[in-house]
């Protein structure tokens, strides 16, 4: 499946972001926490994800939507 963010909201002034994707997933990014710790995915039920290459994936977008903005 191609992921696409569609929308993105900021919290905490900024330490923490939302990133919506396109299957009503979301990614949570914290600022605050070391990188490789940062990024939390969530499917549409708000369950978290553990597999290595759904995780993958909307990572790629979400980083894609972070070069375009």
């Amino acid at each position: 499946m191609l992921y696409r963010v569609i929308k993105c909201e900021y919290w905490d002034n900024g330490n923490r972001c939302i990133y919506y994707l396109n299957d009503l997933s979301l990614v949570q990014e914290s600022r605050l926490v070391p990188v490789p710790f940062s990024l939390r995915f969530y499917d549409a039920r708000q369950r978290m994800i553990y597999s290595d290459a759904i995780s993958q994936q909307m990572k790629q977008a979400v980083m894609h939507y972070k070069k375009q903005h």
